[in-house]
């Protein structure tokens, strides 16, 4: 049953229609106006950036964004053809312009990353903003006072590496000096702990 899920999930349409029920549009309101904080303008680059369901959320941007699903990118584009959608792993060979970027965002990504391509990923955020600019990531993560049914559903996360804050904040300290955890029960209808690390250059 999960692993058809997992499967139905790769469906753009299908990916919206479980985001929007899982309350995804109110998290996101939340994400954007509490830690990313963007103004009108901002240069943005979101590292896996899915369907483009963030983009709504944001003021008027130069936003590019970047994911590994063919299927996902098709469908950004043709909903939001003012943003720049890229088929491709983000890597610093793909970067051309760096320190360029106010903000990186990765939403739901490190937890699908071993600590190498984690660390990775963080290295990458950081050749690709300005002095002074911010990373925000949000993933699952294992708190020692989340309800079961959190812990549940965690468990059975389509990413393989959910982490403690101390591992999160582990490895972004290795890239960045300013880390900053925030841990949230309380950003979908159903029990869910949420680590957000707000890593500025």
């Amino acid at each position: 049953m999960i692993k058809t899920i997992r499967s139905m999930l790769r469906v753009p349409q299908v990916y919206q229609l479980f985001w929007n029920v899982i309350g995804g549009p109110r998290r996101s309101r939340i994400l954007v106006e509490e830690y990313i904080r963007p103004r009108k303008g901002d240069r943005i680059l979101e590292i896996g950036c899915g369907p483009g369901t963030i983009v709504p959320y944001l003021p008027q941007s130069e936003y590019v964004g970047f994911d590994a699903s063919a299927e996902y990118v098709e469908q950004a584009r043709k909903k939001f053809p003012q943003a720049k959608f890229m088929c491709e792993r983000v890597s610093q060979y793909t970067l051309s312009q760096p320190s360029y970027f106010d903000i990186v965002l990765a939403l739901a990504i490190v937890h699908h990353l071993d600590d190498p391509e984690a660390l990775q990923l963080f290295q990458i955020a950081r050749e690709a903003l300005k002095p002074g600019g911010k990373l925000v990531t949000l993933d699952g993560v294992w708190t020692n006072d989340q309800s079961i049914a959190a812990h549940y559903l965690l468990a059975r996360d389509r990413g393989q590496f959910v982490r403690s804050e101390e591992g999160y904040v582990q490895i972004a300290s290795r890239v960045f000096s300013n880390v900053k955890p925030s841990i949230r029960h309380d950003l979908l209808p159903i029990p869910y702990s949420h680590i957000i690390l707000e890593c500025l250059r």
